[in-house]
């Protein structure tokens, strides 16, 4: 028997055929591992499109309803101001002071008063 050497094997053999059925077996693989992939993102893509369109509605629909309560109830800003300034008078604080002024201004002239008589007596 005639031993096989690696030229008569590879003559044999269809070399390139080999290799282009590797390539075309590896080229098959990574596309279903590629496709998996693909799945798992579109089903990810999926989930945060509608998360988005769920939060965009919600949005939409609070303000809406916001606007509404807004132009339904109405204001009452300007009644608590009259009540606050009504509470708050200004002539009230402006009173205290004339009466210290005032009690001051009588205490002087007691004393002037009390000075006099002394001088008089």
């Amino acid at each position: 028997m005639k031993m096989l050497t690696k030229d008569d094997l590879a003559a044999l053999i269809d070399v390139d055929k080999l290799r282009t059925m590797f390539d075309d077996g590896k080229a098959a693989a990574a596309g279903l591992v590629r496709h998996k992939e693909e799945d798992s993102m579109k089903g990810i893509k999926k989930i945060v499109k509608t998360t988005l369109i769920v939060m965009a509605v919600v949005a939409c629909v609070c303000g809406i309803a916001y606007a509404i309560y807004k132009y339904l109830v109405p204001d009452y800003d300007d009644e608590f101001d009259d009540e606050f300034d009504d509470a708050f008078d200004d002539d009230d604080l402006f009173d205290d002071d004339d009466k210290d002024e005032e009690k001051a201004d009588e205490e002087e002239a007691e004393d002037e008063k009390a000075e006099e008589e002394e001088k008089k007596d």
